[in-house]
């Protein structure tokens, strides 16, 4: 009987986890995912594992408005699991190999980083709270004060992800383990929305969570509001709730940041040049430089400026 695609990636994970490979299995998990809701009509196994049925999965990727080096990194990320899988013998390798016609080429993406003036003028927006640009523009400014924690994990943050005064959490998308140290700025943002009666950090998501299709609405609304915000600038730009990762990023390369540093914050899975210098990075590193890049929009989000 062929071996399960799907038990074989989730028993390789374990096993790339227990090793200390953390960026390894953390990309299996996303396939494991991705994967498994992804056959029709039956059970994937190594067999059935064709050109078409790669095509079909890449293009699947696509149609949930991946972008191209996303979706390189998830078809290359299965091209290794299922060549090391042949290599164990769990499978007859077949003459002409499914991924064989593939060219996964990295895509240059277009530059969508604010520059640090454009940051401190959002900082120093006081749009009216009646039409929810208020709360839009805090989210925003958690996140880049968060060092571009993305919205989705924005929104599913609890109390039970402060422990002292860091915010501990996991990656939505990836489940990579995160920690941010909490600025004076995030802090002041979190009290401002602070709910007796929720669990969660910001008025985003139910008690219950909701379903995918609420948290879409969120997102939409957000990017949304993001947009007329952005408009308001002195030099208007396309605001959009993934700006503030690039933004962040492109600051901490600024000053001088290390690139496993950037990595290590921004909850990385696929940057393993970067990737292999992170498993014994102080996290002390990672807060002092958070201080730094942040500490101008903090001091205009406290008033101390």
């Amino acid at each position: 009987m062929e071996q399960n695609v799907c038990i074989y990636m989730s028993q390789l994970a374990e096993k790339m986890r227990k090793a200390g490979k953390d960026s390894r299995a953390d990309l299996y998990r996303v396939l494991y995912n991705r994967l498994h809701r992804f056959p029709k009509g039956g059970t994937l196994t190594f067999g059935r594992v064709t050109a078409a049925f790669v095509d079909d999965f890449a293009q699947s990727l696509r149609d949930e408005g991946l972008a191209v080096n996303t979706v390189n990194s998830y078809v290359g990320g299965f091209r290794a699991l299922y060549n090391r899988a042949g290599r164990t013998g769990l499978f007859e390798i077949p003459e002409k190999s499914p991924f064989a016609h593939l060219r996964l080429r990295r895509e240059i993406t277009v530059k969508r980083a604010l520059s640090s003036q454009a940051v401190c003028e959002l900082a120093q927006m006081q749009p009216s709270a009646s039409t929810g640009l208020r709360r839009s523009l805090d989210y925003f400014l958690f996140c880049f004060m968060a060092c571009g924690m993305p919205f989705v994990d924005l929104a599913h943050l609890t109390r039970d992800n402060i422990v002292g005064k860091d915010i501990v959490y996991h990656r939505q998308k990836t489940g990579v383990r995160v920690q941010v140290s909490i600025t004076p700025g995030m802090r002041m943002i979190i009290k401002r929305y602070a709910r007796k009666d929720s669990r969660y950090l910001f008025p985003i998501l139910p008690e219950d969570g909701g379903s995918r299709s609420y948290y879409k609405y969120q997102l939409v609304r957000y990017n949304a509001d993001l947009k007329i915000i952005g408009n308001y600038l002195r030099h208007p730009v396309a605001l959009t709730s993934y700006v503030v990762r690039h933004t962040w990023a492109t600051e901490a390369l600024r000053q001088n940041t290390p690139i496993a540093v950037i990595s290590q914050a921004l909850g990385h899975t696929s940057e393993q040049s970067t990737r292999f210098y992170l498993d014994s990075l102080d996290q002390s590193i990672m807060k002092r430089a958070n201080r730094k890049i942040t500490k101008v929009v903090n001091d205009l989000v406290t008033g101390k400026a």
